[in-house]
């Protein structure tokens, strides 16, 4: 059987030596830059030079993560970085960036580059473009089922990495601007803040139809009854999601994995219910089977609290002299953290003391009424929760010892009257065998008992290793100077360190120069994107001569540009190219046998020229840039695309549209109304989110019961037509979604005026500018 890889989250030190200690295989972190966790502790450069030794003494992989987007003027600095890291012998790089990944792969020939789930791939197209990149393993999307799994692996002999535990985006990865958008925050730049976990209202149209909770917040992913199906299923690398998350969650989270992997691959019963509770009790938001195991969208949402809830453990049944009065359905010690949920409020705190009718106790047991201090009046019938576990956190700290025996040696000794003594020591990998200076002679007055030469060669002190085996020759009536033993063993044990610790690859660094194909040169036009039969209509109407089409609307047949637009999940069977399209899916640059031609629509992540490039040998026409993009870094990326290949490049730019802030196979609507998918609800509807402060996001369907969420305000860019069409941008488009025919013919006109060279001033306070003057 093929080694099944345990992966952990190291967000800190703590976390990391947790994590070996639990089992892990391998763990993966991120420096101070380039990760998508910008807020985890992280590791600074001098941190990761111990932290990979630190781990390769241990036979554990380390894996970086450089799974951001990379602006124009950040890629010197991300080079200097990443040859630091290939210099200190990491193991691979997560990568999200396609012209990062691109350049990496050709510039570190030894190196593994793993692609990021940021990537969202879930589909056979989309791996097999990621392999033909040179990439070595694909962390896969959290919506891909365990069906599509087994295809792939079938079908494409590449490492396949999915997460089996922890936080889930509702969003698909890659996808998501929503934090971005609102907050100035980017996902993809690893500042999420999150606005997922925010409560939000449902309306139909003008009507709230849902009461303000948490319409967006995920459960947590948890899999350990499926490890079987997941193993035979091909998966490579089992991934634990949580580098934000303390360390006391990631050794319960790999010991208890770590024991269902090895109960599969011995034969042996797991008791599954004893694990579900350890590991709600580190950290419970609920939990759900995932996409992975084809859970219904409308139960991976966890509407009443979008944190840790802990385990319940009682009820208040009554309050009484600032002391809230408890049966126990639980046991409850001193030092746990509890929280008192009511109808109307929480309570929190740690337990500092705890009163029976027996007076005061360290631990109160199930069935027995308690009191706690309270500084707030308690609702009767509230629940009590533990937040924290303190017996079992401090059962989990033995495992943050850096000295935690991991790695079992065997060992011969022979000691013979007349010869130098001598140690042989293996891991099971290396053998080392070191001889003593010194000659051993019969004992005079004191000989040397084997106990003492065992007490002295096993002690192993502050070093993780530890004999599992020791054979030791000797003859008797010997005298050994206890001084000879200790540097023999110190002298093996160095040798053996060095030799795990040393360089696993050789280090290759090239010099790669990408290359860019040219693309058919086109003047600068307006061009339109449209949703529905009625805005079709109406562009062709007011002379927009490129129109993108969604598929959901039947083209007429015209001598105008029609283009239809390929939707941007393609989850289970593929759609096969016909005609030029416009994509956001980069399985259609693997499977276009046709060569049609294709326009790369903004979810591709575009943000630097090496990544323009890399598509342009694709044929690709036009390529649409990032909405993350400012003005600035636009400006920067058409500079440096003719700098460095010497050719101009077809650049777009959304420059009207409510932006795309999410893709979700997860609904609130069926959420709300109890519906199963596909109830078609929201073709019936105007649906909007309102979040705390009163904004409505519309809600529309990408015509595959996936959920997009808009942007409350439009981007509107009509004043900076001008500075855009001499910055390089060549289509300058307008998306349309849920517009009505009178507002597309105004903006339309608008933007017609600009592009003809007047100036329009739009009106305040109706558009944004998004993230393009920041």
């Amino acid at each position: 059987m093929k080694k099944i890889e345990l992966l952990a989250p190291a967000g800190s030190m703590e976390s990391l030596i947790g994590a070996i200690n639990s089992g892990a295989q391998a763990v993966y972190l991120a420096g101070k830059r380039f990760g998508a966790r910008a807020y985890a502790n992280n590791f600074g450069d001098e941190e990761l030079i111990e932290v990979i030794r630190y781990a390769h003494l241990r036979g554990i992989f380390v894996y970086v993560a450089i799974n951001t987007l990379v602006f124009d003027d950040e890629i010197e600095e991300l080079l200097a970085y990443t040859d630091f890291l290939v210099m200190h012998d990491i193991d691979a790089l997560i990568v999200q960036d396609l012209g990062v990944m691109h350049l990496l792969i050709k510039r570190y020939p030894n190196l593994d580059i793993h692609a990021s789930t940021q990537v969202n791939a879930h589909n056979i197209d989309q791996v097999k473009f990621l392999k033909s990149l040179g990439v070595k393993r694909i962390v896969l999307a959290r919506e891909t089922s365990i069906e599509t799994i087994r295809l792939i692996k079938k079908e494409v002999d590449i490492e396949l990495e999915v997460f089996i535990h922890g936080a889930l985006c509702v969003s698909f990865s890659g996808n998501c601007l929503m934090s971005s958008m609102i907050g100035g925050r980017s996902g993809n730049r690893g500042e999420c803040a999150q606005p997922c976990r925010m409560p939000y209202s449902l309306y139909k149209d003008q009507m709230r139809v849902s009461d303000k909770t948490y319409l967006l917040s995920t459960k947590d992913l948890m899999t350990i009854e499926h490890v079987d199906l997941l193993i035979e299923a091909g998966v490579d690398s089992f991934k634990i999601e949580g580098r934000m998350r303390k360390p006391e969650y990631v050794i319960q989270t790999v010991l208890s994995y770590r024991k269902a992997i090895e109960a599969y691959i011995h034969k042996k019963s797991l008791d599954v219910k004893k694990e579900v509770d350890l590991l709600e009790r580190v950290f419970n938001r609920e939990f759900t089977k995932g996409y992975l195991f084809n859970e219904e969208p409308n139960k991976i949402n966890q509407d009443f609290r979008p944190n840790h809830l802990g385990i319940e453990i009682g009820k208040v049944i009554d309050y009484q002299d600032h002391k809230a009065i408890i049966l126990l359905s639980e046991t409850l010690s001193i030092n746990d953290g509890y929280r008192i949920i009511g109808k109307n409020k929480d309570y929190g705190n740690a337990v500092s003391r705890i009163i029976t009718e027996k007076g005061l106790v360290k631990k109160a047991y199930p069935k027995e009424i308690i009191k706690l201090d309270v500084t707030e009046v308690i609702e009767k019938d509230s629940v009590v929760m533990k937040t924290l576990d303190y017996e079992l956190e401090s059962k989990l700290d033995q495992y943050l010892d850096t000295n935690f025996k991991t790695i079992a040696l065997t060992g011969y000794l022979t000691l013979k009257s007349n010869h130098p003594m001598k140690l042989i020591i293996s891991d099971g990998i290396h053998q080392i065998e070191v001889i003593s200076a010194g000659v051993l002679e019969h004992a005079v007055t004191q000989k040397t008992t084997h106990d003492q030469v065992l007490d002295q060669l096993t002690k192993l002190g502050q070093t993780p290793f530890y004999f599992s085996q020791l054979e030791i020759d000797m003859t008797e009536d010997l005298f050994i100077p206890i001084k000879w033993i200790n540097e023999l063993r110190r002298d093996a044990i160095l040798k053996m360190k060095e030799l795990r610790e040393s360089q696993r690859k050789p280090v290759l660094i090239v010099e790669y120069k990408p290359i860019a194909s040219p693309m058919q040169p086109i003047m600068s036009q307006l061009v339109v994107k449209v949703q529905t039969k009625d805005q079709l209509d109406t562009a062709i109407k007011l002379g927009i001569e490129t129109i993108y089409y969604e598929d959901i609307v039947k083209a007429p047949t015209s001598n105008l540009e029609l283009i239809p637009v390929k939707k941007r999940v393609q989850m289970h069977q593929k759609e096969v190219l016909s005609a030029p399209s416009v994509i956001h899916d980069i399985g259609f640059l693997h499977n276009n046998p046709n060569n049609y031609t294709l326009i790369t629509d903004t979810f591709l992540n575009v943000v630097n020229s090496y990544t323009a490039a890399l598509l342009s040998n694709y044929h690709v026409s036009s390529i649409t840039l990032s909405p993350e993009l400012s003005l600035e870094r636009i400006q920067l990326l058409n500079q440096n695309y003719l700098k460095n290949f010497k050719i101009e490049g077809n650049f777009e730019l959304v420059v009207y549209g409510k932006t795309d802030l999410m893709i979700s196979k997860y609904c609130p609507i069926a959420k709300t109304f109890k519906t199963k998918v596909n109830c078609h609800l929201c073709e019936k509807n105007q649906y909007y989110l309102e979040d705390r402060v009163g904004v409505k996001f519309p809600l529309i369907n990408d015509g595959n019961c996936n959920l997009r969420i808009l942007g409350h305000k439009p981007l509107k860019l009509v004043e900076y037509i001008p500075i855009l069409k001499a910055s390089g941008i060549k289509r300058l488009r307008l998306d349309f979604t849920t517009e009505t025919k009178d507002d597309m013919k105004k903006i339309i006109e608008q933007f017609q005026l600009a592009m003809n060279g007047q100036r329009v001033i739009p009106q305040k306070n109706t558009f944004t500018y998004g993230r393009f003057l920041k």
